[in-house]
C-alpha cells in the first residue's frame, strides 16, 4: 500500500503528465484528452498507464519524477493501487 505521502506526490506527477509536454507524441496527446474529458474508468486507467510509461522514455522527463513513476507502477503491479486514485 502506499503511504499516506505518496498519493498527494503521485497525483502532482500525473497532472504534470497531463498537463504536458512530456512524453512528446500523438499517442499522448491523445491520452491527454482522454484524461481531460470524461471517459469511462478503464479508458482513464489505460491513457494514465499509457503517460507513465512513456514518461519513462522521455529524455525531458525529471529524474525524480521518474522515480515516483516506477513506484507507482509498482504499486499498480502488485495490485494495491488504481491508477483512476491518481487523476485530479
Amino acid at each position: 500500500m502506499p503511504d499516506r505521502d505518496d498519493l498527494p506526490r503521485w497525483r502532482t506527477v500525473v497532472a504534470r503528465l497531463v498537463g504536458g509536454p512530456a512524453p512528446r507524441g500523438e499517442q499522448f496527446d491523445l491520452c491527454r484528452r482522454v484524461l481531460t474529458s470524461p471517459s469511462p474508468p478503464e479508458l482513464a486507467r489505460q491513457a494514465v498507464r499509457a503517460l507513465l510509461e512513456g514518461a519513462m522514455a522521455d529524455a525531458t522527463f525529471s529524474i525524480g519524477d521518474a522515480q515516483d513513476v516506477m513506484r507507482i507502477l509498482k504499486a499498480v503491479d502488485r495490485g494495491v493501487l488504481d491508477l483512476n486514485a491518481l487523476r485530479g
